[in-house]
């Protein structure tokens, strides 16, 4: 697939034609800003399916109450035709990778890229070349560095929908330091999607109680160095907000792992997953592993706070999920005269609850017996960074002022691997306790075309196993410049 992106990139880049048709979930500040936004009234589209399409975002003048508009700006830059300006990006990290949450922290040592992209009317591409070096190796013993097409794409638009093959980061989900089925935790997987682009009501009056309504649905294939290498992965999620329910959003999501070498891999296999045909005592006859499950975030009543949580299942039972697992959230938001603050509280609890009373509920969540590497690519959950087994309160708090300078800071306490068996990427053969805290920020200076983002924190990783200690500063830089 890595050749077909490269070369249908190049085709479309040396046309002579800046700009892009999605935003990447890589910027928690002008994250923080769309959900102003949105809970102000301004914007009608859905936003907790990621990347978010700029079809759904208004370009309507709003008279908010802060000062800042990266979202205007990024509109600006972004909706213009033809091929953008070059964007090269270096990026410095220490090797402490444990915690990613919505964010663009680099993945290695020295992690450099550049990219640069082109649309018209309805195409759209984007070419990001990177190199990373220094990776720390995974749970697993592998290094994954070296040269890398993560975050390039081929767009096509066909009416209110578009079809992309492409190596694209993905966030399901209404959670700020982790997501249950869909983060950036991992690399992004290779792979063809289908996007719904503006997320407008039904016109039926029989479905338009609905509200707007977005859809994200991908076939990506997982990596060769894995226990069923090349493996398939189906990802499907549905997002609206109902008109009955003010500052209600619900998203409901599946997910299937089938196919790869040795297995099964043609079209009855896929109908088979589709109807969730899975529990079978052969294994050879089971298409594959499958989670799934809902999120909801409600801001009741107008109010300056938004309750959001997600559940999702590992099992099936009677076609519903079993095996669950859940993440709760709280947030709430401040204005004032020229910048805006946001503060959420976390907790996520990794490990299942069976609702038909079985008593297994360790080594479960992100496991399969038959893709062994479970629920991951490239050895990160391709969910929450925690991993299974694992309970994480985390609290959080965003700062944005008129010149675009942001503040941010995460405090995470919790435990890895409660039992310390099964696998684990974080936590691998032991139980661990978590305790963590960072500091980020990011610089915009327009008249150089430069963006600087910093991030300094302290994290103790102790494990019961040993009573030892691995303790230590981390930190990372990532400087852009546009050319």
């Amino acid at each position: 697939m890595h050749k077909y992106i490269l070369s249908g990139l190049f085709l479309f880049l040396g046309q002579g034609l800046h700009a892009e048709p999605f935003l990447a979930p890589d910027n928690p500040f002008l994250r923080h800003e769309i959900r102003l936004l949105q809970d102000a009234g301004y914007l009608s589209a859905t936003t907790g399916t990621w990347p978010l399409s700029l079809g759904g975002m208004s370009q309507e003048a709003r008279k908010v109450e802060w000062g800042h508009d990266l979202l205007g700006s990024t509109l600006e830059r972004e909706r213009r035709a033809g091929i953008s300006p070059l964007r090269a990006k270096l990026g410095l990290s220490d090797n402490r990778v444990t915690v990613r949450s919505f964010g663009s922290e680099p993945r290695a040592n020295f992690h450099s890229s550049l990219v640069t992209s082109w649309m018209n009317d309805r195409f759209a591409a984007r070419l990001s070349l990177s190199t990373l070096n220094g990776v720390e190796s995974d749970w697993k013993g592998r290094k994954d560095e070296g040269l890398a097409l993560d975050g390039s794409y081929l767009a096509m638009r066909l009416g209110n929908w578009s079809g992309s093959i492409g190596k694209v980061g993905r966030w399901w989900g209404p959670g700020w330091d982790g997501s249950l089925i869909m983060s950036t935790n991992a690399r992004p997987i290779p792979a063809l999607s289908l996007d719904r682009r503006v997320p407008e009501p039904f016109e039926s009056k029989w479905l338009s109680w609905i509200g707007p309504w977005s859809f994200q649905s991908f076939i990506g294939r997982l990596e060769k160095e894995r226990h069923v290498p090349k493996a398939f992965v189906w990802g499907m999620r549905v997002e609206f907000a109902p008109q009955s329910i003010d500052g209600l959003e619900i998203g409901l999501f599946r997910m299937m792992q089938l196919g790869g070498e040795g297995r099964a891999q043609g079209l009855k296999t896929w109908i088979d997953a589709f109807l969730s045909q899975d529990n079978n005592w052969d294994s050879s006859k089971e298409p594959g592993n499958q989670l799934a499950g809902l999120d909801f975030r409600w801001r009741p009543y107008h109010l300056p706070m938004a309750f959001y949580g997600q559940v999702s299942g590992e099992d099936e039972d009677k076609f519903l999920p079993n095996a669950l697992f859940f993440q709760y959230g709280i947030e709430t938001w401040a204005t004032f005269e020229t910048s805006t603050l946001r503060m959420f509280v976390e907790y996520a609890d990794l490990t299942s609850t069976w609702w038909n009373g079985a008593p297994n509920t360790r080594n479960i969540t992100y496991s399969h017996h038959i893709y062994q590497d479970g629920y991951r690519y490239r050895g990160r959950p391709i969910g929450h960074w925690a991993d299974q087994d694992s309970q994480i309160l985390s609290l959080g708090a965003i700062f944005l002022n008129d010149q675009g300078m942001g503040w941010g800071g995460t405090l995470r306490s919790g435990n890895l691997n409660e039992d310390g068996n099964g696998g684990s990427s974080v936590s691998n053969g032991s139980a661990t306790e978590l305790l963590s805290f960072e500091v980020y920020n990011s610089l915009l200076y327009a008249d150089q075309n430069v963006e600087l983002r910093t991030s300094l924190g302290w994290e103790s990783l102790k494990s019961n196993a040993s009573s030892s200690k691995n303790e230590g500063l981390t930190a990372y830089l990532s400087l852009t410049r546009i050319f």
